[in-house]
């Protein structure tokens, strides 16, 4: 029996309604939308679409996905939080960019792949500015394990807020043989060790409905990591919350 340590009232996050989420996009791209007139920041890179078959390499080998806890963490981009509904840019958290030169095309979406971010100690912020500087510093540690880019291409983080991570044109590496055509998102935490926040729950369901809608998948396409590869991921707290409300039909 592991104990988890339970922060979720130390979120400052808000659950958004599925219609509200939905609304937010095109019915061909994820783009950034301005909240009480607010200027949009740079949009998200358009979802490919049609799906066309595609080859791609293997992906990197499962595990140790999550960079040590020492080290230095790299300057923040900004300190300042975006205020766009939804989707926190790429931009916004890192000057850094993908080796364009291994990296492969998506080629099409038939998959979305939940994780844990696997931390090795309990990840606890929801402030803007520590977890953007955290996000950075997987993505320097993926590049470091020869890595295209940050292996995955969404973040839920501790306040329930979707950061944009790898490019929506390119396999992201999260699962092990299996990066084609799969969207990887990764819920900020260790959830072998603590729970999910109330606001990382809510957007769970709501942005993971919102990206298999938008690419009118069945609910069965959902997976989590250790669904595919054998793995812990994404924890004994998030497992059953995953398999209940795709039950439940809520994703």
């Amino acid at each position: 029996m592991r104990l988890h340590v339970n922060d979720s009232d130390t979120t400052r996050g808000t659950a958004v309604s599925r219609r509200a989420m939905l609304g937010t996009l095109g019915a061909a791209a994820l783009l950034l939308s301005g909240c009480n007139g607010e200027p949009a920041d740079k949009p998200v890179t358009q979802i490919p679409d049609p799906l066309t078959p595609g080859l791609g390499k293997t992906g990197i080998a499962d595990g140790e996905y999550a960079p040590p806890p020492t080290g230095t963490l790299p300057p923040p981009v900004t300190t300042r939080e975006p205020k766009n509904y939804g989707i926190i840019p790429r931009s916004a958290w890192s000057r850094g960019g993908p080796n364009l030169a291994t990296i492969d095309p998506m080629n099409g979406v038939k998959l979305i792949t939940f994780h844990h971010s696997g931390d090795p100690k309990p990840f606890l912020t929801a402030d803007y500015a520590q977890t953007a500087q955290h996000l950075e510093y997987v993505r320097e540690y993926h590049r470091s394990r020869n890595f295209q880019d940050i292996g995955y291409h969404f973040a839920i983080d501790r306040a329930g807020r979707v950061w944009q991570l790898r490019s929506l044109a390119y396999q992201g590496q999260h699962v092990r043989y299996n990066n084609e055509h799969n969207v990887g998102i990764v819920v900020l935490g260790n959830f072998e060790m603590q729970s999910m926040t109330a606001a990382q729950q809510d957007r769970i369901r709501n942005f993971g409905f919102l990206v298999r809608k938008q690419y009118g998948l069945g609910i069965e396409r959902v997976k989590t990591h250790q669904e595919i590869v054998s793995t812990e991921c994404p924890g004994d707290a998030m497992q059953p919350f995953m398999v209940k409300i795709r039950r439940q039909g809520l994703i």
